[in-house]
């Protein structure tokens, strides 16, 4: 396993190999690739979680969808979004990124907004496509301004060696595919919890 480098991600971007690496639009060239990395930016629509009346996600029950705990909301190129101290928001990047089946990528968040309070780290399966879902949380005391369009996560490609494998998008257990949009969490769709509650009785 090995880091993909600048001349090899360039490489890969103007192949018209079918099983290549795509990330659309790049903005600047010069600015988004590094050494190592591909800088990536925010996009513009918001998933806010909201404080309710029910105490607690809950991915056993089916009373309370997880969509009904988050608000949607949307930000133009220039606008801002207030991302307040121990917020949760998923948002997403600006750009759509395919990944061919022999790489896979970590997302970390820039330095400089690191140092601001902002973490998001994620992991992208060979062969995903779609925006990348961003987690977003502020670990500061004080609120953070964010515009879409900002260069805001770095993505660092990887090598993967041994035997051609299935693309992630092809998986039938992939919950997270083809995203044009903030995907909220699908945890009520993991088997394990399907197998609790057909062994076990849930106490409401």
């Amino acid at each position: 396993m090995s880091i993909i480098s600048k001349e090899k991600i360039n490489n890969l971007l103007t192949s018209k190999a079918e099983n290549s690496l795509t990330i659309t639009p790049i903005l600047d060239n010069e600015k988004q690739i590094g050494e190592s990395t591909i800088d990536l930016r925010l996009g513009t629509k918001f998933e806010v979680d909201m404080r309710t009346r029910k105490p607690f996600f809950d991915p056993l029950s089916d009373r309370r969808p997880i969509e009904t705990f988050f608000q949607d909301t949307y930000r133009n190129f220039g606008e801002k979004f207030i991302l307040y101290p121990q917020q949760l928001v998923l948002a997403s990047t600006f750009e759509y990124v395919k990944l061919p089946d022999n790489l896979f990528g970590i997302i970390f968040t820039r330095s400089s907004w690191n140092r601001l309070g902002l973490n998001i780290s994620s992991v992208l399966q060979s062969g995903y496509a779609g925006v990348i879902n961003l987690e977003l949380v502020n670990n500061s005391s004080n609120p953070i301004a964010l515009y879409p369009g900002l260069r805001i996560v770095q993505l660092i490609l990887f090598s993967v060696d041994g035997e051609e494998r299935e693309a992630y998008f092809s998986d039938s257990i992939s919950k997270y595919v083809a995203n044009s949009d903030p995907k909220l969490s699908s945890i009520s769709e993991d088997e394990d919890l399907q197998m609790l509650k057909n062994k076990f009785p849930i106490n409401s």
